[in-house]
């Protein structure tokens, strides 16, 4: 992370299992689209500490991800990672490893200089196609794309933020 850069946005996935790229895609789309602004924008396919690891330093933090919630696949979510409880699939745990919300804990206890809100961003997939070797997004994956980087720029242009603007991006 550069000296002055204090926000990260971090695409999260594998962009050759299809939709699981999509947090990938995303995050390079908002890194095409920063013209100068002083932020770090990382692609990882990390989780749990790996992850919580990538935070420290920085005062916000966003996450970028293919999700599971049982919507219609690209449906974009966008809340604070505590509204997600703590799941233990997907990119925040492995099973050598702990759930990001434990490693957010851990570091914080350990006095880590990690953000005190972590938000996502997240484009709802089918979970069978996230296993298929592709380097492309299924048809509804890849039309919620602008939808899901609109939501990046909408958090990145508050600073701070405030939870009910980010809500309802059109309500500020």
């Amino acid at each position: 992370m550069s000296a002055a850069a204090r926000t990260r946005v971090i695409g999260l996935g594998n962009p050759i299992l299809g939709d699981d790229g999509v947090g990938w895609c995303v995050a390079e789309q908002v890194r095409n689209g920063l013209r100068g602004r002083d932020v770090d924008v990382l692609c990882l396919a990390v989780g749990g500490v790996s992850l919580m690891e990538e935070m420290v330093g920085c005062e916000r933090a966003l996450l970028v991800d293919a999700v599971v919630t049982g919507g219609t696949p690209g449906e974009v979510v966008s809340c604070p990672l505590d509204a997600l409880g703590d799941p233990a699939c997907g990119h925040t745990a492995s099973t050598h490893d702990t759930t990001l919300v434990t490693a957010l804990t851990m570091g914080r206890a350990l006095k880590a200089p990690l953000p005190d809100d972590v938000w996502v961003v997240g484009v709802e997939v089918d979970p069978a196609r996230l296993n298929e070797f592709s380097d492309a997004l299924s048809p509804e994956v890849a039309a919620a794309v602008p939808e899901a980087v609109r939501c990046v720029q909408e958090w990145l242009a508050h600073s701070p933020f405030s939870l009910d603007t980010l809500a309802n991006p059109t309500s500020g």
